[in-house]
Order: structure tokens, then C-alpha cells, then sequence
């Protein structure tokens, strides 16, 4: 004779969950301090990846050999290492030289870094749209190569850069979430610690999520805007 078989009590588990966002109000500081910690690395970031992206385009533009081919390798070499090494070498690799970053200050530079190399190809296929008559006008009008570059092709360029440039700012925004392997508390840092002390991890992933998607739509329906003020038919 066989032993009764036993109910399976499995989906009577599944089926028991409920969802509770009670632990929101009790932890939306530390969700707002997270949410302020990441958009401080995101903004300084972009500051540093659109400033030195740029710097590279122009470099790559160059006629300086030298120049040309450092821009090219740097460029290169970032675009074929993941980010979570370059973070990790920046965070860990250091100190063994005796250069202590805060994380930080570690995460804003390896975000701006990362993401000069997107930018740099960006900005260059900007300047490569421009065409040859804008230079031609500038030296008719007696201005310098640097003054054709800064006041006539480089804004030119810029405006017809834009829209991919937001795209890379987008990618930057969902890339800081990487910067809690480094110990910050930033929202995704937050959202860790949350869910070790609420056991809820759905709840609070949900949350992260619906912020990330409201941020990055949000930056994006700006841009957009942005874009059709300023683009330029060349």
C-alpha cells in the first residue's frame, strides 16, 4: 500500500504574498537622500564626459598626428573595457599608487571618463556634418582657425550633436546605478539597505524602477523639446 500523498502547499504560498508599500513613509528620506547622492554623480559626470568628449572630437579632428592616434587609442580603449573594471581600477588600483579618492569623487570621475568616448564619436560626426563652405566663409571673413572653430563649426556641430548626446546621457543616468559596488549609497545603494531591513524586494525594485523610468523620460520629453528649438538644417 502507498503512502498518502501530500497537498502541495506551493502555490498556497505564491498565492499568500501581498504587496505593502508601508515602509515607504519610514524610509523616504533615505530614498530622497540616495535620490540626491546619484543625481550629484550623474550632473558632475556630464559635466566631465561632455567636456572631455569634446576635447577628444577635437582632437581626432586634428591634424597633429600624435594627437590624432592618442585621441583614437583612448577613445578605443574605453569603448572596449567594461565600466565596472575601469570603476574597480579607478576605486582599488589607486591607493596602491597612494592616490585615496573618496567613492564618490571615484564614481564621478570613472562615470565622466566612460562616457567621454561615446560623446568624443558624437561630437566628431558633428563636426564631420559641417560643411566645408562654413570654413570657407570664416576665412573670408579674416577669421582665424580658432575663431572657426569657436564661433562658426563647433555651435554648428554641437546643435547637430544634440539628440545623440541626450542618448548618452540617458545610458549615463541608468550606468551611475553601478556606483553602489563601490559602497555608495546612492538609490540603488538605498535600495539595497532598504530591502535587507523590510524584506520586501519587490516592493522596494518596483520603486527604484518607477523612479528610473520617471527620471530618464523625463529627461528625455525635455530634450526633445530642446532639439526641435535649436536643430539646424545644413
Amino acid at each position: 500500500m502507498s503512502a498518502p500523498r501530500l497537498p502541495d502547499r506551493r502555490g498556497d504560498r505564491e498565492m499568500a504574498y501581498r504587496l505593502s508599500f508601508r515602509f515607504l513613509p519610514q524610509y523616504s528620506n533615505m530614498l530622497l537622500l540616495g535620490v540626491r547622492r546619484s543625481f550629484i554623480i550623474i550632473i558632475f559626470a556630464a559635466v566631465i564626459g561632455f567636456t572631455l568628449g569634446t576635447l577628444l572630437a577635437l582632437g581626432r579632428r586634428s591634424k597633429n598626428k600624435p594627437l590624432n592616434l592618442f585621441c583614437a587609442a583612448w577613445v578605443d580603449f574605453l569603448r572596449n573595457t567594461p565600466f565596472l573594471v575601469q570603476l574597480f581600477f579607478l576605486f582599488y588600483g589607486l591607493p596602491q599608487f597612494g592616490i585615496y579618492l573618496s567613492p564618490m569623487t571615484t564614481a564621478i570621475i570613472a562615470l565622466g571618463i566612460n562616457t567621454s568616448a561615446p560623446n568624443c564619436e558624437v561630437v566628431r560626426a558633428g563636426l564631420m556634418a559641417v560643411k566645408t563652405g562654413y570654413y570657407e566663409c570664416s576665412a573670408a571673413l579674416g577669421f582665424s582657425p580658432f575663431q572657426t572653430m569657436r564661433y562658426v563649426v563647433l555651435p554648428i556641430a554641437l546643435r547637430v550633436a544634440f539628440k545623440p548626446l541626450t542618448n548618452n546621457f540617458v545610458n549615463l543616468v541608468l550606468t551611475s546605478s553601478v556606483a553602489f559596488y563601490i559602497s555608495i549609497n546612492e538609490i540603488m545603494g538605498t535600495a539595497k539597505t532598504i530591502t535587507a531591513r523590510t524584506a520586501r524586494p519587490f516592493e522596494v525594485y518596483l520603486v527604484i524602477l518607477v523612479c528610473y523610468c520617471v527620471f530618464t523620460f523625463s529627461i528625455s520629453f525635455i530634450c526633445k523639446y530642446i532639439d526641435r528649438k535649436i536643430s539646424i538644417t545644413l
